[in-house]
């Protein structure tokens, strides 16, 4: 990990697909539509980190993994209180 943007990267992708598919369940639509819209939604979000002018700034890795998963723990236990 050599810069921030690559651990916005991960977290977004990992909160993506916890929140998402779920959600998209509920709504009852098809696997294929599924798939597309998580796809389209990770793209999305993707491009809009990689403008952040802050996300461009170099981190060492043993922060950047730290931090990362951090957000793993985080993220999981509130979707775990959230079911």
């Amino acid at each position: 990990m050599k810069k921030w943007e690559n651990v916005a990267f991960g977290s977004s992708i990992f909160i993506v697909l916890t929140f998402l598919p779920p959600y998209l369940d509920t709504i009852g639509i098809s696997f294929l539509l599924k798939s597309v819209c998580i796809i389209s939604v990770l793209l999305g979000v993707l491009f809009s980190l990689s403008k952040i002018n802050f996300l461009q700034k170099s981190v060492t890795k043993k922060v950047g993994w730290l931090t990362l998963i951090t957000v793993f723990i985080f993220v999981s236990i509130f979707a775990d209180l959230m079911n």
